[in-house]
């Protein structure tokens, strides 16, 4: 029997937010699964310091009208996708209670703002603390939605490296965007390469090397797309030389894209600014879905047996 597939989407009631409950609720109708919609309550003991003696009812009113914005909310995805979602108010540190739902869920994606209360302030950081913290600490591939859905996601990059893990990357990439035409890109630089150079090492050595890492990139990536049937037609592989960071931002410009899909290697410390894919995150101007290794495997599960 094939495995359900659930899409978690966290609201703060932000107009952030809702553009990414309804993007959730567009992909949950899509892939034929559930779609669980979480509001964050603040932790129990702020609210007994805020809330005491007579004020104590005020906290219960408060959960009350948050627990009516929630179905109000479900009711409007309900009307727009065709698409019931199940509602819950939930405890805790926001980016810990998010993860601990998903997790809970068994979700395949966790859908939040990428700036969530704070967009519009122009002192605030690219992308919020909580949707930060659950790209560094989520198990579960995040999608960071920055911009309103007025159509499926279209024109897709998907980020990948030549290695095994990228499988789930692309397999994201082919299920949000069946039909249209994928970008792959592989973006490569040479180790120390500068150093070298100032060490005495000619050019044409560091060229070879370059060369050789392209090809074997091609190659490993080439025959992966080949395994999911993506000919040129459908998957355009791009390997090219540069900062990767860079490279990848000018690409998204370039080719218009509305999605970019990056892997996010497994126990990176929270806040290194090293991380490509929290570099991505918070310097694309679209929309960002970051799968980490350690959702990976668990990833393909899920969609092979629900597509398989």
């Amino acid at each position: 029997m094939a495995e359900i597939v659930r899409i978690l989407a966290a609201t703060d009631f932000s107009r952030a937010a809702d553009q990414a409950t309804r993007r959730a609720a567009s992909l949950a109708s899509r892939l034929s699964g559930e779609l669980h919609l979480i509001h964050v309550m603040p932790p129990a003991d702020v609210l007994q310091k805020i809330f005491v003696g007579d004020h104590q009812s005020e906290a219960d009113t408060i959960r009350i009208r948050a627990e009516k914005a929630l179905q109000e909310r479900a009711t409007l995805l309900t009307a727009g996708y065709a698409i019931k979602p199940a509602c819950k108010l939930v405890q805790g540190r926001a980016h810990e209670a998010i993860a601990q739902a998903g997790k809970s869920l068994d979700a395949m994606l966790v859908v939040v703002g990428a700036r969530g209360e704070h967009e519009g302030d122009s002192s605030a950081e690219p992308v919020g603390g909580t949707a930060f913290k659950l790209v560094a600490r989520s198990p579960t591939p995040i999608l960071l939605v920055r911009h309103e859905i007025y159509q499926p996601y279209g024109n897709v990059l998907a980020c990948v490296k030549g290695v095994a893990t990228d499988r789930p990357v692309i397999e994201w990439a082919n299920r949000v965007s069946p039909g249209n035409l994928l970008h792959i890109l592989s973006a490569y630089k040479v180790p120390y390469e500068r150093r070298l150079m100032e060490w005495g090492a000619s050019q044409s050595t560091i060229d070879v090397y370059a060369t050789r890492e392209r090809d074997e990139r091609t190659k490993l990536l080439s025959e992966l797309l080949d395994e999911f049937g993506l000919m040129a037609a459908r998957a355009r592989l791009h390997v090219a030389r540069g900062e990767p960071l860079e490279t990848i931002l000018g690409h998204v410009a370039q080719w218009k894209c509305d999605l970019v899909i990056v892997g996010q290697r497994a126990h990176a410390p929270e806040g290194v600014a090293g991380s490509i894919a929290r570099q991505v995150a918070s310097r694309a101007t679209t929309d960002v879905l970051i799968v980490s290794s350690r959702a990976m495997s668990r990833t393909a599960e899920l969609m092979d047996s629900h597509f398989g």
